[in-house]
């Protein structure tokens, strides 16, 4: 009876484990190669940022686009140059009760200057972050 009980107490605890992971916050190797993978590495500076907030329910969506200028390339797959000005546009979430999951991307403000991990939405015409929530994150 008590080997029965130990059985399903640990057969319990695998599998709320298992499914913590399987719903959890990615490991920051997986970011890292999605940094190393995305077609654009950038260095960009703000220049102005449109929040569009719309109502779901369960919480919210914001809409973000970003003007940015390139200060820097490490890698282009589009020929971006230095001086170049891009738009980005990527959505965020913010649900009412708290959600596990993959990291947001965060909200860029106006002058901020950092690394870009882009991908190509319309034909260089339009960029989305490549690396999810660490996409304007540098990750050593």
């Amino acid at each position: 009876m008590a080997r029965a009980w130990r059985y399903r107490v640990t057969l319990g605890i695998s599998a709320v484990t298992l499914i913590g992971t399987a719903v959890g916050e990615l490991p920051p190797w997986v970011y890292k190669e999605r940094q190393i993978k995305a077609p654009e590495s950038l260095v960009i500076k703000v220049r102005s940022v449109v929040r569009t907030e719309t109502a779901e329910a369960d919480g919210k969506s914001i809409a973000f686009k970003v003007i940015a200028e390139v200060e820097k390339v490490e890698r282009t797959s589009t020929r971006l140059m230095p001086g170049a000005v891009i738009e980005i546009r990527y959505l965020q979430h913010n649900y009412s009760q708290p959600m596990a999951g993959p990291s947001e991307v965060p909200a860029l403000k106006e002058g901020q200057v950092c690394p870009a991990y882009l991908e190509s939405a319309v034909e260089g015409r339009s960029y989305s972050p490549a690396a999810g929530g660490f996409s304007f994150t540098q990750l050593d």
